[in-house]
């Protein structure tokens, strides 16, 4: 027992030393990156130093794994020998030195692409070598803090005391079996960062809704150990840059709206609402009532398109104008801490307060990190709701009560305000409360009677807020996520997939009259183009923004939306429909009024084929080159 407790000390004492290592790094990157931070404060740099230290800890346990293995695997006779004592302080050291060196590459190469080095750097390793002899003249000053690094990391890194000769005993005991696997299991629990749901997160650094703070947070072996399996996307080069941005830069007329009062904005993202689902869109009665009745009252756009398939792909897309057009969400991909143009961040100069409210258990599908890299400053989820009686027992909070404490936390909010609510009564298994069992109208889907509910919910929702002191100078956007299972056959088709509602209401019936005179309904939109729209109808600049979305109120511009499945690269632009599977294109004429192909495989433009090539393009190499 006391050589257990003298090698469990002893890796205590080593991993502390080595995360002051990992802190001394930190520091070496904000004075080397010192223009990033001078519009923070000073408490707010020392808040990121002490974020830090959960991403640091998360590292080293995952690189020091085999470590803790050997350390109390083998018998004590292994334990007193020097001959092991010396292998496993190779063991900790080696590894340890090799990711201390990813960051202090990171002094210098953070300034060419604006975030941490992950695992993405392994696809120019080639370029790497074949420069190293100019990088080395032009950045030696590194080799030599390493080696200093190293230098003093080894001299004063605690080591055994023991000098007892090897001796060949058994060296499997079960107690040091147990108590190998056990610290193994602490060390998986600290990579993970803890035992809440979700593992530790590249993009839950940026709690304080900076970019610059949310890198200074992270630590370079963090982002490339968590990066190792993420598929990320390749660089392409179909046009020449200056073309490029021809074909995706949209020019046209604002919505030039004048306003009295500054004007609150309200996103309503209602899980799994399709189209399919609604009255308005279709010669059948539907499962909204009252969104049927809000979109009639405002502005329905009949052919909206979802950006994505899934809940985690809407987000970036509504609130970030960031599409989907690879095969891993941009939530959970390399990419996730990439300079971005959220809609909070961007309203946050002129004076919005902002607050994303999502009913599920906090972290759930990455919302809440993406909500404050986006620059929301306020998350609600299931740890802020106050009364856990109305827990669905499976998702979170059911969508009833959950918007009314929305709305009572919209009430308390400085005004003017830019909030996103997410809702999930109407994600599977569709529970709803048992007192509204058989109140909603059922159809051939399961989802059908949950939709019901979700769309009770927000009219109880709007009830409560119009009485409220900023319900009269809000605009309410209101879209589904995606799509979900469907029972149509006119939305049984690739297009179909895709189609979910968009529905602009304000608060003032006047300002809803002229939203109407304002916008072509039939329009063709995406996800991507609601912070455009936004902006134009708060007579904000966008030059923030990236190229994906346009304003709805343009009407010089027919309208698109970009989609992607499993490789395949679509557009819908006008009267067509085309795919390109990366190596050939597809055309199709449609008619989006009925949701159909009238006709197959027929000649496409070449414009319209170097437009969808340029936002692959666009979006593939800005990524990578972090320009988005």
């Amino acid at each position: 027992m006391k050589l257990i407790y003298f090698q469990f000390l002893l890796l205590v004492r080593r991993i502390l030393w080595l995360m002051l290592f990992y802190s001394i790094v930190r520091l070496l990157f904000f004075l080397f990156n010192n223009h990033s931070f001078q519009n923070v404060s000073n408490g707010q740099i020392i808040d990121s130093f002490l974020l830090g230290l959960r991403f640091d800890l998360s590292a080293i346990c995952i690189i020091n794994i085999l470590y803790v293995l050997g350390s109390f695997m083998l018998s004590p006779s292994h334990w007193e020998s020097l001959r092991y004592q010396k292998w496993l302080q190779n063991l900790f050291v080696i590894p340890n030195l090799a990711s201390l060196s990813l960051g202090v590459i990171d002094l210098e190469y953070y300034k060419f692409i604006g975030r941490r080095t992950n695992f993405e750097i392994n696809s120019i390793m080639g370029d790497v070598g074949n420069q190293a002899q100019n990088l080395l003249g032009k950045y030696w000053y590194l080799a030599l803090i390493m080696l200093f690094l190293s230098w003093i990391f080894i001299k004063f890194l605690p080591k055994s005391s023991k000098k007892v000769p090897f001796t060949n005993t058994l060296p499997w005991y079960p107690f040091n079996v147990f108590m190998a696997l056990f610290m193994a299991a602490l060390f998986v629990l600290g990579f993970r960062g803890g035992f809440q749901e979700k593992p530790l997160r590249t993009n839950q650094a940026f709690s304080q809704n900076s970019q610059q703070l949310g890198n200074l947070v992270l630590n370079t072996p963090f982002t490339f150990l968590t990066t190792i399996d993420a598929q990320g996307t390749n660089a392409v080069q179909y046009l020449p840059s200056q073309q490029m941005y021809s074909l995706i830069q949209t020019k046209g007329q604002s919505s030039d709206i004048q306003h009295n009062v500054p004007q609150n904005i309200m996103i309503i993202i209602v899980e799994s609402l399709s189209a399919e689902y609604m009255g308005i869109y279709n010669q059948y009665t539907g499962y909204t009532p009252f969104l049927d009745s809000l979109s009639k009252a405002g502005v329905c756009m009949r052919n909206h398109f979802a950006n994505g398939r899934e809940s985690i792909d809407a987000v970036p897309a509504v609130v970030a104008s960031m599409p989907k057009l690879m095969d891993e969400p941009y939530i959970t991909s390399k990419y996730q801490a990439n300079n971005i143009a959220g809609l909070a961040s961007i309203l946050k100069p002129s004076g919005y307060s902002s607050a994303f409210f999502h009913g599920a258990r906090n972290g759930s599908m990455g919302f809440e990190g993406f909500s404050q890299i986006a620059g929301f400053q306020q998350y609600y989820g299931l740890n802020e709701y106050p009364n856990k009686k109305d827990f669905d027992g499976n998702w979170g909070i059911f969508d009833e009560p959950f918007l009314q404490f929305c709305a009572q936390k919209t009430t308390e909010q400085q005004q003017p305000f830019v909030n996103t609510i997410f809702t999930l009564s109407s994600h599977s298994p569709y529970t709803i409360p048992a007192k509204y069992l058989g109140r909603f109208r059922k159809g051939p889907l399961e989802i059908h009677e949950s939709i019901g509910y979700a769309d009770y919910a927000l009219r109880q929702f709007f009830e409560n807020s119009k009485h409220t002191p900023w319900f009269k100078n809000t605009l309410f956007i209101i879209t589904g996520d995606h799509t979900q299972q469907n029972s149509e056959p006119k939305y049984n088709n690739e297009m179909g997939a895709y189609r979910v509602p968009l529905i602009l209401f304000h608060g003032s019936q006047s300002m809803n009259i002229l939203l109407k005179k304002k916008i072509l309904p039939h329009k063709i939109t995406q996800h991507a183009d609601i912070v455009p729209s936004i902006l134009d109808f708060l007579g904000k600049n966008n030059n923030q923004l990236n190229y994906f979305g346009e304003s709805i109120f343009n009407f010089s511009q027919g309208g698109k939306a970009l989609l992607y499945s499993e490789g395949r690269f679509s557009m819908v632009s006008q009267s067509k429909y085309i795919v390109f599977d990366g190596e050939k294109f597809r055309g199709d004429t449609i008619n989006l009024e009925k949701n159909v192909i009238i006709k197959n495989n027929i000649p496409i433009a070449t414009k319209l084929k170097n437009r969808l090539l340029a936002f692959i393009q666009y979006h593939h190499n800005g990524l990578i080159e972090n320009k988005l």
